[in-house]
């Protein structure tokens, strides 16, 4: 038996450790995905980095598309959702969501079709597969549609499914004639004979991927968004820095045996992705007023509507001035 005089310093330390390290309990997290992109790729690199872990975080990954991902956000039922895309429809509909990063600011979608179409012309009074009624995969295909002489509300059947993960046996199965594909399903695809009739970064700017939450989450866990921003920002630039390691865990993750496969993927998700997490007012405010059009929205919507970018910021400074490297 210790002396009592032992045994109340050790229990004064116990309870001391419990103030001044409150962050030893680990924080589950949820991140609803539609399908992955370069976006999820650098969440989940962070986490198999063990990234996540350093912060106090579990992070479980769902799938689930865009509006069902702000809906539950809203709920609380998720922590952050990485349609992007999806949140500024939203907020342009005014709903209390912000972007919180943006790792794409340019399209990297192909539309993809069933090998007897060889046009976009062809498409007329054929079912097009979108992933949400008004995100930005269903903007940017009505976009192309009417673009080529196509009325997408009578010359085209579309259709509201999941992910690629979704579409890509759908269009297998010949259920749908053609849709709009990320790089990895897009190559894919491509390569089991299917045509690609056109790019979507040659009609349109939009925001791929990113992060966004609820506005009431960032004001009641600033601290909590902090640290998964700052592991995020890590996995990123891990994904950048890092490119054999991240074709290594590219193939994990979407399941390729194909190394030649998986790196065209990394390669052209990695020429899309921005490297600090933000993009410039001169290229996301035209998106924005794009939306506004798309959904009829009268708002008077400005960036910092939209973005909060803050986080994001502060951890770049924080990384750069610790020396940080992947």
């Amino acid at each position: 038996m210790l002396p009592r005089n032992v045994r109340l310093l050790v229990l004064e330390l116990v309870i001391l450790s419990a103030y001044i390290n409150p962050v030893s309990a680990i924080d589950n997290m949820r991140v609803a995905h539609p399908s992955i992109s370069a976006s999820v790729l650098c969440l989940m690199i962070a986490n198999k980095e063990g990234y996540f872990k350093e912060e106090g975080i579990n992070v479980e990954f769902l799938s689930i598309r865009g509006e069902i991902a702000i809906r539950t956000t809203l709920a609380g039922e998720i922590d952050f959702f990485t349609n992007a895309g999806s949140a500024l429809a939203a907020v342009a509909r005014n709903v209390p969501v912000k972007i919180l990063a943006v790792f794409q600011d340019k399209p990297g979608w192909d539309l993809i079709a069933l090998p007897n179409i060889k046009s976009i012309a062809q498409l007329r009074g054929q079912t097009v597969a979108i992933m949400s009624p008004e995100g930005s995969l269903a903007v940017v295909t009505r976009e192309i549609l009417k673009k080529n002489g196509l009325d997408p509300a009578k010359d085209a059947n579309l259709v509201v499914m999941g992910g690629d993960d979704v579409r890509f046996p759908a269009l297998k199965a010949k259920a749908i004639q053609a849709t709009l594909f990320n790089t990895a399903a897009s190559l894919r695809a491509q390569k089991d004979g299917f045509v690609k009739l056109t790019s979507a970064g040659e009609y349109v700017n939009t925001i791929q991927g990113g992060l966004a939450t609820s506005e009431e989450k960032i004001k009641q866990q600033p601290a909590k968004i902090a640290r998964f921003l700052r592991a995020s920002m890590k996995g990123l630039a891990f994904f950048l820095a890092k490119r054999d390691a991240a074709i290594k865990y590219s193939m994990e993750i979407l399941k390729l045996k194909d190394r030649d496969m998986a790196g065209a993927i990394y390669d052209e998700e990695a020429r899309l992705t921005v490297r600090d997490g933000t993009s410039e007012a001169k290229i996301l405010q035209p998106m924005i007023d794009e939306m506004k059009l798309a959904v009829k929205s009268q708002r008077d919507l400005k960036l910092a509507d939209v973005f909060d970018f803050s986080f994001v910021r502060r951890t770049n400074e924080e990384l750069k001035l610790s020396g940080w490297k992947p």
